[in-house]
């Protein structure tokens, strides 16, 4: 049994190597080891030995070690010549403007078919092991690196010294070539911070790198810059220009990533379109938006429409790529076509940078537009010193890049330089065999994606090996307490919750400690963001009082796109959602303020109640909603999706709320569904649910 695992670290081979060899990094990162100590001599060198014990399973495995090999800062071999038959090698050498850690390790296992089974048993938990210890020795490695930057200049603010940590941390700042730096500034100098700056400047940092894994096809940094340019091209060529708008309807593939970054390098505003849109839905937006060309899958041509009767504007259509189910159609091109079009034709830079607008979700009414125009350095800063994403991760985006929270992520994979593996739609038991196939140790989900994964059969949930996941990011909708706590007992405690909006941005980010503490809670304010609670006068209420969430941020906007504005107090938009925030600073969400219901004079939360019911062994998924009653004003209705086999009847369901909450928080109608009505990005569209009529009496 053998194998091999590497990484790739930003930091001197020097000093990879003092990391890689201290016994006591060794210890805290590698699970199962029980023991490593030298035997005499501590000094590491040729003929050194030491002791070994490392557990797998029930059985402790021990072995006395000899380094046969060992050359300072970059080689060094050790085996067993006691006890398990055990070889390690771990070899370092300069790779770019860093080091490329490698470990080899050989087992032979004892001969027989008990020897086999061990052997086979022993073998992906010991990769999976190494990969975490090169993980752990890789965060080690940037602390290192970030205590031991020089320091600024003294008049340096306190701001900009932190935000320099955080860059150094999580590796997107480090040393490079004056070369590089140059060409950095010049692609930035053109392009801005935007996509197209973004990724220009990625593709001369890292040219080689993958940049997305699309299925069997992936791009790297500089195929997706040189593709991207010559899209720009021909899109120029049809008139798409500065002050244009692009409307871009498509799924996670890396056509919508080309499209992105095209529309960018051409000057234009690229619309972001939700694909899971009705027909109403679509029309509306683009007769608001009036865009000048749309890229769009090949299934949606149909329900963009063609612009009959006034209905939505008659532009350019091309799409992504054609299918076996949706063959060519004249004068309808595809991107690959535009690619070959633009090729190797300059592209002059545009007179000012394009933004991008995202949608609102619908769930209320016709989408409205939020534009967002360069990225503050800010944004990013912001979620790196809360979150741990690192350069050169591989990160499985899956909810909608059309989305804000499948967005912001894309944008932080193009400033760390990270692949990111994209699938056209979710799939739980997919999503688990992409991570194991692209080692895959960044996870951006949806909670109720996470619960799809968590609901799988034991069988086929283990059949997939996640252990290369370091870090899970959930947001898009409330994180449930309990699923919070489901995941990171079958996952480990990665999990981090982002709580905010497609107006704000972000407000609040729990921790996996903040969630094992306080399941329920949304989190802590980053830095950067300003959130405050008001009472409907606009008087600040202490902790514990609830109110009205308010927020200020790096990506707050003010207005819609349509020219109407959001609702504000005090320099801080209004979000819609009603909470407080406790005497430790972490924010809890109730929910939205037009879903609070006044039944008999109590303002009662239905996501008080959701959160009460999702615990409940029996039920899958809840929601709960607010409908009129003729004595109380309104009542609540919960719409539940039991598990497979599970029983609980309504009266059972009410006793459950009963004996846990005030009577007026107990549901009056329980709705049974297969499925719980849900939008593209995963949230719960409780007005279908409202609608429903109230349960006939049996």
């Amino acid at each position: 049994m053998r194998f091999v695992e590497r990484i790739d670290l930003p930091v001197p081979p020097e000093h990879a190597w003092r990391v890689a060899v201290d016994p006591q990094v060794i210890a805290r990162t590698l699970p199962g080891l029980e023991r490593l100590e030298m035997i005499g001599d501590p000094k590491l060198r040729e003929g050194a030995r030491m002791r070994c014990v490392l557990r797998i399973g029930a059985a402790a495995l021990g072995s006395e070690l000899v380094v046969t090999e060992y050359t300072p800062d970059r080689d060094l071999v050790a085996s067993g010549v006691t006890g398990i038959d055990l070889h390690i090698g771990l070899r370092i050498r300069p790779h770019g403007e860093g080091a490329r850690v490698q470990v080899r390790m050989g087992y032979n296992p004892p001969g027989g078919v008990a020897g086999a089974a061990a052997g086979a048993f022993a073998r992906p938990v010991l990769r999976a092991r190494i990969r975490r210890m090169l993980r752990g020795m890789e965060r080690i490695a940037l602390n290192e690196t970030a205590r031991r930057r020089p320091p600024g200049p003294r008049r340096a603010t306190a701001t900009v010294v932190r935000a320099g940590d955080v860059l150094v941390r999580s590796g997107v700042v480090r040393p490079m070539r004056p070369d590089k730096v140059v060409a950095i500034a010049r692609q930035l100098a053109r392009w801005g911070a935007t996509p197209a700056g973004a990724y220009s400047a990625a593709a001369v940092r890292y040219p080689g790198r993958l940049a997305i894994v699309d299925g069997d096809r992936s791009l790297t940094y500089g195929e997706l810059d040189r593709r991207s340019t010559a899209l720009a091209v021909a899109l120029r060529d049809r008139g798409v220009t500065e002050g244009h708008r692009v409307a871009i309807a498509a799924r996670n593939h890396r056509g919508f990533v080309e499209t992105l970054v095209a529309v960018s390098k051409a000057g234009a505003d690229a619309l972001l379109l939700n694909v899971g849109f009705a027909e109403p839905q679509m029309r509306a937006v683009l007769d608001r938006e009036r865009p000048t060309a749309i890229v769009c899958d090949a299934d949606l041509l149909g329900v963009l429409g063609e612009g009959r009767g006034g209905s939505a504007v008659v532009v350019p259509r091309v799409v992504s790529a054609w299918d076996d189910e949706h063959p060519p159609v004249d004068g309808i091109r595809t991107l690959d076509e535009l690619v070959v079009e633009g090729a190797g034709r300059p592209l002059p830079p545009p007179g000012a940078p394009g933004r991008v607008v995202l949608l609102t979700s619908g769930t209320t009414g016709v989408p409205k537009g939020v534009r967002r125009s360069r990225i503050p350095l800010e944004a990013p800063i912001s979620l790196l010193d809360r979150i741990p994403y690192r350069d050169a991760g591989t990160l499985l985006i899956a909810p909608p890049l059309f989305h804000a929270w499948g967005f912001v992520n894309l944008l932080l994979a193009m400033l760390t330089g990270s692949t990111v593996v994209l699938r056209r739609g979710f799939d739980p038991e997919e999503t688990l065999a992409t991570i194991e196939a692209c080692d895959v140790d960044v996870l951006v989900a949806a909670p109720v994606m996470l619960r799809r994964i968590l609901d799988l059969p034991d069988d086929r949930r283990a059949a997939h090996d996640a252990s290369s996941l370091r870090l899970t990011v959930s947001s898009g909708s409330a994180l449930p307490g309990e699923l919070a706590t489901r995941w990171m007992d079958e996952f480990g405690d990665h999990l981090y919750s982002l709580y905010g909006a497609t107006e704000v941005g972000w407000a609040a980010i729990a921790s996996p400690e903040d969630l094992r503490s306080a399941p329920s809670t949304a989190g802590r304010v980053p830095r950067g963001v300003d959130l405050r609670v008001f009472d409907a006068d606009g008087v600040p209420m202490a902790t514990h009082r609830k109110g009205l969430i308010h927020v200020s941020g790096p990506t707050a906007e003010t207005r819609y796109t349509d020219g109407t504005g959001l609702r504000e107090r005090n320099g801080l938009v209004d979000t819609g959602d009603v909470g407080y925030v406790d005497d430790l600073g972490r924010l809890f969400v109730l929910g939205r303020v037009d879903d609070m219901v006044v039944s008999g004079g109590e303002n009662v939360y239905p996501r008080v109640v959701e959160d009460l019911l999702a615990e409940h062994p029996a039920i899958a998924e809840v929601a709960v909603v607010g409908v009129p009653d003729d004595v109380w004003g309104q009542r609540l209705a919960a719409h539940v999706v039991l598990r497979d086999g599970a029983e609980l009847d309504d009266d059972a369901l009410r006793a459950y709320v009963r004996r846990r909450r005030p009577r007026f928080d107990v549901p009056r109608d329980v709705h049974r569904h297969a499925s719980l009505p849900r939008n593209a990005a995963g949230k719960t569209i409780r007005r279908e649910l409202a609608a429903i009529p109230a349960p006939t009496a049996s």
